[in-house]
């Protein structure tokens, strides 16, 4: 048998039967292979999502831009592709069904999927509930045997230098038939173990996600591109001789040249190309005016966590991490911080001058004839209903402790109250959201119902208690501010006056969370300016700066609000920063911005 060399396009090709009459084809074995691999392409071309009809019973509202863009990622880019949809259009839907029709037609026998640690659960619970799809998280070595798994991208990176290896190398050892990238933003600098572990991963098709591929620099737009597509642009050398204007990092030399390129490769949408009506965040602050008794109650339980706190051995406690543990707790409700004190009263690790100053701050508890902040709530609850009576209230806890004490307080209100805790299984959780939504009057849930819950139906959200986190809250919103939602979203927050708690909400609710973002904007933000790592005590960086304010503050309320301040024009700065950014990408991504530019 003779080698058979190819050396013909395969593409399509209008002088084909020209060519054909000229005898221009090297063999006629290379003919019929070219016929053959056109009959193939026409019965196999993607028109339309085969799959859909299977999951649009899944899917709350049909958005046409979701299965548009599926498709033409389907279809004109076999999957590799830059899905850079603005914040908010719902690009894991679009994946979802890019996912399903993939493994419908059977192209696909297996996936990677890497996002931030803060989205796994919500990620699992879509593909899940609406495309039937069950993937597995990666939580160690042995998880990397099935075939449809999604991990933590912060997770799986670490490097272990002792050994010279990445910790999941099982990553590099298996070829995917496709890896997906959520906020593929932060892979915009190649000189990261970020970048080199999604680098070194063998992929056929590669998806990326982020609504902003680059900040302040062009390069970071080629380190994500050449990433999604090795020479797409060119060399370094090259895209810098093509495409920087004089060095300028932000604006392009030949922008039509670029944006033509990046169309290729990518599929955007903004909020105004689509049939999305978004809705406003509207922020309440409640204000609490404590008694002389719950304030004296509050300043020592502060000076506990500050100044008293010491082990059996007399050794000061390691502060800052007790407080982290304990400051949410005690500042969460009376019942919670009752609960915190015995503990610490019955534990024997602690020194017995830790557990008489928390014994006097328990008998002042018992003291105390009014519960100031769960009296606010029942007022504001009453005053919601009075204003519409068919309201349905989702209400937010840190703790169970409280979460059931709130309950208690609301029983003499005859409202249907449903509560959403740790531990229940996938059936249970789904079932309570479908009473939530037909038939109860309030949810009550704890930090748990902030990931992966939908709950568009409702638009009141009142924050019992604030976590110091503002991602956490982000969270907590979300659940509301999502597609579907058909009235502007009520957030109440109850801050304590003269309290560190006052300044916190300020700054998480109006400075962060309700300032014209829309849902998934703050994280990026966050991470632009490098504060959404998480530290040693594993906290987010952002938490960590406002936990360490208190701490040094030594309860001097003016000087944690000065340095409750400086966070605050941190963040200003990167909130203009951001929009300078939206405005470039919008003016090299956008279609529209081409026309008026």
């Amino acid at each position: 048998m003779t080698e058979l060399i190819i050396n013909e396009s395969f593409s399509e090709d209008e002088d084909m039967l020209d060519r054909i009459e000229k005898k221009q084809f090297e063999s006629t074995e290379v003919l019929n292979l070219r016929v053959e691999a056109e009959e193939i392409s026409h019965e196999t071309e993607i028109n339309q999502l085969v799959s859909y009809d299977e999951i649009k019973q899944n899917l709350e509202y049909e958005l046409p831009h979701q299965r548009e863009g599926a498709l033409k990622i389907l279809r004109d880019m076999n999957c590799t592709a830059l899905l850079a949809d603005e914040v908010g259009l719902g690009k894991t839907i679009t994946t979802g069904m890019i996912l399903k029709e993939a493994i419908t037609r059977g192209f696909i026998k297996n996936a990677l999927i890497l996002t931030p640690p803060s989205l796994v659960d919500q990620w699992l619970a879509e593909l899940k509930d609406k495309f039937d799809l069950d993937f597995k998280a990666i939580e160690k070595e042995q998880d990397w045997s099935n075939n449809f798994v999604l991990a933590s991208i912060d997770r799986v990176k670490i490097f272990d230098k002792k050994n010279s290896r990445f910790r999941h190398q099982k990553a590099h050892e298996i070829s995917w038939d496709l890896l997906i990238v959520d906020e593929a933003h932060k892979l915009k600098d190649k000189n990261t173990i970020r970048w080199e572990f999604v680098d070194k991963i063998p992929k056929k098709r590669f998806l990326v996600l982020t609504a902003t591929p680059f900040q302040n620099d062009l390069l970071e737009l080629y380190n994500l591109l050449n990433l999604l597509k090795r020479g797409h642009l060119g060399t370094v050398k090259e895209f810098k001789k093509n495409f920087l204007f004089r060095g300028n990092k932000r604006y392009p030399l030949n922008p039509q040249e670029l944006k033509r390129k990046l169309e290729e490769v990518m599929v955007r949408r903004k909020r105004s190309d689509t049939i999305i009506d978004y809705k406003k965040r509207i922020p309440h602050i409640i204000p609490i005016e404590l008694t002389s008794e719950e304030l004296e109650v509050y300043k020592d339980s502060c000076e506990l966590l500050q100044e008293k706190y010491f082990s059996f051995s007399g050794n000061e406690i390691n502060g800052r991490l007790i407080i982290y543990a304990l400051l949410p707790k005690l500042t969460s409700s009376s019942k919670s911080a009752i609960e915190s004190l015995t503990r610490i009263i019955e534990d024997n690790k602690y020194h017995e001058k830790t557990k008489e100053f928390a014994r006097k701050i328990l008998e002042k508890y018992k003291n105390i004839k009014k519960d100031s902040k769960i009296e606010k709530l029942v007022e504001l609850v009453k005053k919601i209903y009075s204003e519409e009576k068919n309201s349905k209230i989702l209400i937010y806890t840190k703790h169970p402790t409280t979460l059931n004490y709130i309950i208690e307080k609301l029983q003499p209100l005859n409202l249907k109250i449903l509560k959403f805790m740790g531990g229940l299984e996938r059936e249970e959780r789904k079932e309570i959201i479908k009473q939530f939504k037909e038939s109860a009057d309030m949810l009550i849930s704890t930090e748990t119902g902030a990931e992966g819950l939908n709950f568009q139906f409702c638009n009141n959200l009142i924050n019992y208690d604030l976590p110091w986190n503002p991602m956490s809250v982000e969270q907590r919103i979300g659940r509301l501010d999502r597609i579907g939602q058909k009235k502007d979203i009520n957030i109440y927050s109850l801050a304590t006056k003269g309290t560190m708690e006052e300044r916190v909400v300020d700054l998480i609710i109006n400075k962060m969370c309700c300032i014209g973002l829309v849902i998934g904007e703050l994280p990026i933000i966050l991470f632009n300016l490098g504060l959404d790592e998480k530290e040693e005590s594993g906290k987010n960086k952002i938490e960590e700066m406002i936990m360490n304010a208190f701490i040094d503050s030594k309860n001097n309320l003016d000087k944690f609000s000065k340095d409750i301040e400086k966070i605050s024009e941190m963040l200003e700065k990167g909130i203009d920063e951001y929009s300078k950014t939206k405005a470039i990408n919008s003016k090299l991504l956008d279609k529209e911005a081409e026309k008026h530019g």
